[in-house]
């Protein structure tokens, strides 16, 4: 009776285990996916806002580091398009804040491998410029410089202005079958925080 005991109880430990397994690997796989996506991250560092002849530049510095899965398309072929959420507000004390503009520049990063160049697009304005590494690529499309964002007309004389600005990955440009994907992925979801300043006017 003990042995049959034993053997019972290594068979139900056995079938246990063949069920618990599959749950605490998958468990550990998406700890060890998390943490590869944490590392991934975008940065606003520094942002400078000027006033030049009744417009308003903006001047920022973002930091950009890209998730393995978005380097390992890039370096297929597939270009990855970051976009800059500028908005501006208007505070109001007993209404909700009054958005004033908004602004959505875009940038497309991608490789030629015939070249082994980075190119980095304007897409707003079409200026294209290439670079023989990812890091200095990554460091121009950081560097926001006199960013044409405001007019001085769209401001009254009194109230609160506040700007913001974000930066992310936009998912929506990329080619169908790996949008799909990439709507569900954290290696995807590549985003900054809101970055916010008052506006001197």
């Amino acid at each position: 009776m003990y042995f049959n005991a034993t053997v019972n109880s290594q068979g139900w430990m056995r079938r246990a285990l063949r069920q618990i397994l599959p749950g605490v690997t998958g468990v550990l796989l998406s700890l060890c996916s998390n943490i590869a996506s944490a590392e991934a991250r975008f940065e606003i560092s520094e942002v400078k806002v000027d006033l030049v002849d009744k417009v308003y530049y903006l001047n920022a510095r973002i930091d950009y580091e890209l998730s393995d899965k978005v380097l390992e398309v890039m370096h297929k072929g597939v270009p990855v398009v970051v976009v800059l959420d500028i908005e501006f507000q208007r505070s109001r004390r007993f209404l909700w804040d009054e958005t004033i503009a908004q602004l959505a520049q875009r940038y497309r990063l991608e490789y030629h491998a015939l070249t082994r160049q980075y190119l980095v697009t304007n897409l707003n304005s079409g200026l294209q410029h290439s670079f023989p590494t990812l890091a200095v690529a990554l460091t121009l499309l950081g560097t926001v410089v006199d960013l044409p964002v405001l007019d001085e007309a769209l401001l009254q004389q009194e109230g609160r202005y506040v700007g913001s600005i974000r930066a992310a990955v936009d998912v929506s440009a990329l080619p169908t079958p790996l949008r799909l994907r990439g709507y569900f992925s954290s290696a995807w979801h590549l985003s900054s925080e809101w970055y916010s300043w008052t506006l001197q006017n």
